[in-house]
């Protein structure tokens, strides 16, 4: 009879820490895209705050480029402005979630771990 309960709750164990192991998979996975994310709107943030507009570049014609009207100068820049502030809106949420996400692989990793560890006593 005793022999009966310890493998019963041998099998028990064993598929919680399947489960718990699919979990882990799924975190990893979504830590993984969110890292991507991150270094997406990273670059793309960099790559905003350091574009220059057309009306700035050297020509070699002066006929070749328009003037740009001053309103349009200064809705570009607040346009520019916004986007920034949104990528940095961005970048803090995606951080967040990713330490989230290390934090949860972490508590996942310590269930298996005494899960395994009670099952070999």
């Amino acid at each position: 009879m005793l022999l009966t309960v310890s493998v019963s709750g041998w099998a028990d164990t064993d598929v919680q820490i399947r489960q718990l192991e699919k979990a882990l998979l799924r975190v990893q996975q979504e830590t993984q895209f969110t890292y991507q994310q991150f270094i997406m709107t990273q670059e793309m943030r960099r790559n905003e705050l350091h574009e220059v507009p057309l009306s700035v570049l050297p020509s070699t014609s002066a006929q070749s480029v328009p003037i740009p009207k001053y309103e349009d100068m200064v809705q570009y820049q607040q346009e520019k402005q916004e986007r920034v502030k949104q990528y940095t809106t961005d970048l803090d949420r995606l951080y967040a979630r990713y330490k989230e996400l290390e934090n949860e692989k972490i508590l996942l990793v310590e269930k298996i771990n005494q899960l395994e560890q009670n099952q070999e006593e």
